[in-house]
Order: C-alpha cells, then structure tokens, then sequence
C-alpha cells in the first residue's frame, strides 16, 4: 500500500514537472516569436526589434534618402535637415511629407520625438551612439560603405529593420538595372584606356583610395586620380602630385555650404598657370555630376555611376535623352 501512495506521488511531481516544463517553453517560444528583428549593426552591437517601428527617426543623410525610398512617410518621425537641402539631396520633394528635420541631433532631442527606432551614420559619434543607447533608445549605427555592393546591403538591411522587406528588394532591383545599363555601355573599355578622373570639392581634391567614390568610377569604367596618387583620410595630395598625374578629366562639385559657385571654380582651374598644360584643361574637359548624387552613400550612388560614365563616355549613351 505504502508503495502504491510512493508511486502516485511520484507520478504527480513527475506531471507537474512537465507541465511546468512546458509553460517554460510556451514562455520561452512566445518571447521567440515576439521578436521582429535581431541583426548586428556596423558598430558589432545586437540590435533587437520586438515589433515592427513605427517612429523611426534617422540621423544621416544616406539613411534619409533610403528611408524615403522604401517606407511610408508616417512610419518616418524624423529626418536630417540635410534632406531639406537641394544641394545635398536628390529627394526634397519627398522629404516634404516629413514634418520634423533635425539640425539639432543630440540625444535630448531624438529621444523626446520617443522614436522606436534611430538610424545613425559617420556623422554621428560612437560617443554619441552610446548616449541614444544609455537613454534607453533602440539604435542602429550604420557606416559608409566602401562599395557599391555595400550600398545594396545597407538598403536590405534597412527594409528589414523597417519591415519595408519588399519595396527595399523592388529599390535594390532597380539600381541594379540601372549598374547593369552602365556596364553593358563601358564595361569593355580596357583599364589602361580608361580616362583617369581627378574629382574636386570646393576645399579641395576629393574621393580616397578604396572608398566610395573609388569604387563608383570603377563602376564608371574610370580611374581615380586622387586614389592613384595616395589620397586617404590621413594622407592629403597637392596640386603638384595632380599636374604631375596629368588627368583627362576634372569633375567639378556642384555644391558649397558657403555659397561657392561652380562656373567660378571652373575659370579658377582654368586660369591657374599650374593647370595650363594639364590635358583636362587643355581640352576642356571639366563636367559636372550632381553632388547630390557624388556624396550619397545610399542609392543614389548609383546614379552617380551613370552620371559619370554619361559624362565622360557621351557618344555610349547617344540613345539617352
């Protein structure tokens, strides 16, 4: 008898312990399946999502530009004043269903638009990232791309934070459409006969060795001067190292802060006695891309592939009106 009481107590603890066994794992499956995004950010910090945002606020231009592209402006609390500027950005006019634009980014400010999601770039600190971060702000720093490839990967993993999946494969297809129409138009131009290129903003010679720019007159079926002659974020050039390159082409920037204009830098380079027998001057090839296109590290980086292969190569794209 005393046996048989044993067995039924040890069959009920035996039950309840696979009741309680089971509740833990319908806890542990249900905080699984709440889970709407996990990913890593360009900083190596896990980024969580436990449902779709609704306020997402941006802080860089890049992120600007593809937010606007792939989400509805309502899922948008926030963009950069940059996105305002038509100098800067390709993408004013949708940026004017956005009612809030940042100049003032600091942490106070983002966190009392109660954003469920920031998206930083270079622009902001990892200082600063880590203060969102203290405010109990869920972040997503996000850096440069140094190829066009990454442009692509940073616009995916922006549809997925966003749940924009589907319009950010529909965005990507596009500009890959787009790099494809180039590629068939220069892509069998030889790399000893491709014009070497040297880019200019108002400050002085732009685009370094294996950045973004490098890679987008790679694209163009052109060579970067100021990669050939060293240019990296430690290392500046001088004119001379320029003049002594020779290049076919200057590209002239389009836009200044201080109200800089084009056609006055173009007759500075001109009249500069340094310049008069580079070939670029001599055979006046000075062009133009928007630096719209020039300084996006978003899609519109692929624009600025096109835009320079139609600049320099015009008689490639004679059927483009």
């Amino acid at each position: 008898m005393r046996s048989n009481v044993q067995l039924c107590a040890f069959l009920l603890l035996l039950s309840l312990a696979g009741m309680i066994a089971g509740c833990a794992g319908e806890r542990k499956n249900a905080s699984e399946q709440s889970v709407f995004y996990r990913g890593t950010d360009d900083m190596g910090m896990e980024v969580v999502l436990h449902e779709k945002p609704q306020r997402v606020v941006s802080l860089g231009l890049a992120t600007d530009e593809i937010l606007l592209a792939i989400a509805p402006p309502e899922q948008i609390a926030a963009l950069t004043s940059y996105s305002d500027d038509p100098g800067l950005s390709a993408m004013t006019e949708e940026a004017k269903a956005v009612s809030v634009k940042l100049k003032d980014k600091s942490p106070e400010r983002v966190l009392a638009l109660h954003p469920d999601l920031v998206l930083t770039t270079d622009g902001v600190s990892k200082e600063e990232v880590e203060s969102l971060r203290d405010l109990g702000l869920t972040v997503y720093a996000s850096r440069t791309p140094k190829r066009i490839e990454g442009v692509f990967t940073r616009i995916e993993e922006i549809g997925r934070l966003t749940g924009q999946e589907e319009n950010a494969a529909a965005l990507i297809a596009e500009k890959r459409a787009r790099l494809a129409d180039v590629e068939r138009r220069v892509g069998d131009i030889p790399e000893a006969e491709r014009p070497i290129i040297v880019a200019f903003a108002f400050s002085g010679v732009f685009g370094q060795k294996d950045g973004l720019f490098d890679d987008m007159c790679r694209h163009a079926s052109l060579r970067n001067g100021a990669a050939l002659v060293g240019l990296t974020a430690d290392t500046p050039v001088s004119m001379e190292q320029i003049v002594a390159l020779d290049p076919d082409v200057f590209l002239l920037p389009t836009w200044s802060a201080e109200g800089e204009k084009t056609e006055d830098f173009r007759q500075k380079l001109r009249n500069d006695p340094l310049f008069m027998h580079v070939k670029a001057v001599r055979e006046n090839h000075f062009y133009t891309v928007p630096d719209t296109y020039r300084y996006s590290a978003g899609q519109n980086a692929i624009e600025c592939v096109y835009e320079l292969a139609r600049a320099v190569y015009p008689e490639r794209f004679a059927d483009v009106k």
